[in-house]
């Protein structure tokens, strides 16, 4: 059903545009009344073209009115649309008996858990991005105050290449890693 309204919305903000369109090019008399294929609108158009002086642009104001609220309308359902649509998904299968997909988010929630599991790790924050080849998992991760940050960083890319490919089945190319000191202010820095 909101496949049906949406479609109906945007036929009904492009025909809006269309009438505008014409009021317009028949109004600069670019376009004669006659050519237009719609009777109703025609004899209407052909009233129009008459118009001079004051009536002339109050016409010109009503074709623009008609064109604006088109694609207002027009904008304001592409926008629902885009808000309405389906998480970003990512194919993992696809056999004779149906395919099988996971959302992104749900990776990147498998990523975020599989670096958290590292015990320097304080906090982390991960975006997953799809390209041909594979994925690309960047990982924004506050360390504890004196972490070896090479180490501690190689582990946690590691963990979350083999762990994502192993319960996805899916190629991660890169797994880039932002790393940042965090940590308690009275916690004296490790030294070894």
């Amino acid at each position: 059903m909101r496949f049906f309204n949406g479609l109906l919305v945007t036929l009904g903000a492009l025909a809006s545009i269309a009438v505008g369109v014409l009021m317009l090019l028949v109004i600069t008399d670019t376009l004669a009344p006659q050519a237009v294929p719609v009777s109703p609108l025609r004899q209407q158009l052909a009233s129009m073209a008459q118009d001079a002086g004051g009536a002339w642009w109050r016409d010109v104001g009503i074709a623009v009115g008609f064109i604006v609220v088109g694609l207002v309308v027009l904008a304001l359902e592409t926008r629902m649309l885009s808000r309405t649509a389906a998480p970003g998904m990512v194919l993992i299968s696809s056999e004779s008996n149906g395919a099988v997909r996971m959302s992104i988010d749900s990776i990147v929630q498998l990523a975020q858990r599989t670096a958290r599991a590292n015990r320097e790790a304080r906090s982390v924050r991960c975006r997953v991005r799809v390209t041909p080849a594979g994925l690309v998992i960047q990982c924004v991760v506050g360390l504890r105050m004196g972490s070896d940050v090479p180490e501690t960083t190689a582990d946690i890319q590691q963990g979350i290449r083999e762990v994502v490919e192993r319960l996805t089945s899916l190629t991660v190319i890169d797994v880039p890693i932002r790393a940042r000191y965090q940590g308690d202010r009275d916690q004296p820095v490790l030294t070894r």
